[in-house]
């Protein structure tokens, strides 16, 4: 008799038992497979999207909320700065690179934000068809963008107020070209010159303001979102927040220092969601342990009918540890596709945004480990049971039968 198709039929005969276990086991591994996807590509994205940028200037408010509108998009701006504050900041001694940020409308769920091209050089993105903006109106892609919207060079669109949806649109754009995908939030964005925020909002622009040659070639007394500076040396670093956040009406934050927050933050929440998850699926593997033990004697007599048909000691472990591992496979694999899903639908839901599209198409070490847990129960299981298995006397329990 075909052990397999034995182990099957026992499965499905014990189906309502088999469930919760493998229910419970499903589960653990769904919300640990999904904590730690978040919090290692969570944390990578952050980093990669830094860019090399050491510091932020733009209006009073939270440091972080800053950070997070000016780099990672992900929250709304504290304000405006002065352009010609911004200018004059720019060509300070220890100012390395400075890129102006200035926020438009959105196109759906798509933030249109007004640079200059150094903004692609810093974040390491080309262009995949077409060229870059260069008059008022035109615009640049970024893969996700134009995947999502299906907009191709020639195309025009509108900017809505807020997140897009269900507002009048203003402001016609049209696309000269598309980014080639970077993996940052470059990938998430609608690139145009500084002067087409400007115009859309009703500003006035003079005649050779209709090219942009560069970020700091228009003063007309206008305002600018933020202001990204890389140091041109390490003083800079001790020097220019300070004397930015003292001398001036504008806020300095230095990126790494909030972003070393927030990660601290958002380890701490991680950490307790990995106990819950390791404590469910600890109690659903304890859970089969128990079963296994109880089950065993109920299943004696069954046992021991297939001894008399020729079933050794060591098949019917054999038996045993295939119903355990097929019932701890089908949970890994339910938990894995649980969380995938997860995080696939619900990642805009987890506080990253649009911005941070998780890959869900990952298989690790860790993956690896999440099988190999439960199927170490499940040998345990069998093992314990080792000694019951190997004292059953076909005669005595036949008789009792």
């Amino acid at each position: 008799m075909n052990i397999f198709l034995l182990a099957l039929k026992n499965i499905h005969y014990r189906w309502m038992t088999q469930f919760i276990t493998i229910l419970l086991i499903a589960l653990g591994i769904a919300m640990l497979w999904t904590v730690r996807e978040v919090q290692v590509q969570g944390e990578d994205k952050l980093q990669k999207n830094l860019a090399s940028i050491d510091l932020v200037v733009g209006a009073k408010g939270s440091p972080l909320q800053l950070i997070l509108a000016s780099i990672y998009h992900i929250d709304a701006p504290t304000g405006n700065i002065p352009y010609s504050e911004a200018l004059r900041l720019s060509k300070h001694p220890m100012v390395k690179e400075a890129v102006p940020l200035a926020y438009g409308d959105y196109c759906q769920e798509f933030r249109i934000l007004g640079t200059s091209h150094a903004y692609l050089d810093w974040y390491g993105v080309s262009l995949q068809e077409g060229e870059l903006w260069k008059k008022t109106g035109e615009t640049c892609l970024g893969a996700e963008v134009a995947k999502t919207l299906n907009l191709k060079i020639g195309d025009t669109f509108s900017g809505q107020h807020g997140d897009g949806e269900a507002e009048a649109g203003h402001g016609e754009y049209v696309v000269t070209g598309i980014l080639a995908p970077s993996g940052t939030v470059v990938d998430q964005l609608i690139l145009c010159s500084i002067s087409s925020v400007w115009a859309v909002h009703g500003e006035e622009h003079a005649a050779s303001d209709t090219l942009d040659h560069g970020p700091w070639t228009i003063d007309h007394g206008q305002e600018i979102t933020a202001l990204l500076i890389r140091y041109k040396n390490k003083m800079a670093a001790m020097r220019l927040p300070r004397m930015i956040n003292e001398n001036t009406s504008m806020q300095a934050a230095a990126p790494a220092i909030e972003i070393n927050r927030l990660s601290f933050m958002l380890n701490q929440g991680s950490d307790t969601l990995k106990l819950v998850g390791y404590a469910l699926l600890l109690l659903a593997l304890f859970s089969m342990l128990v079963q296994v033990w109880m089950g065993l004697e109920e299943r004696k007599t069954e046992l021991a009918l297939l001894r008399s048909m020729g079933f050794g000691r060591l098949k019917l472990l054999a038996m045993l540890f295939l119903e355990l591992s097929m019932t701890v496979l089908l949970a890994y694999l339910l938990g894995e596709f649980a969380g995938r899903w997860f995080l696939a639908n619900f990642s805009s839901e987890l506080g990253y945004g649009l911005a941070y599209r998780f890959d869900t198409e990952t298989f690790g070490i860790f993956d690896a480990q999440l099988l190999l847990l439960p199927l170490l129960v499940a040998f345990l299981a069998v093992l314990v049971n080792t000694r019951k298995i190997y004292r059953i006397s076909i005669s005595d329990l036949l008789q009792k039968a």
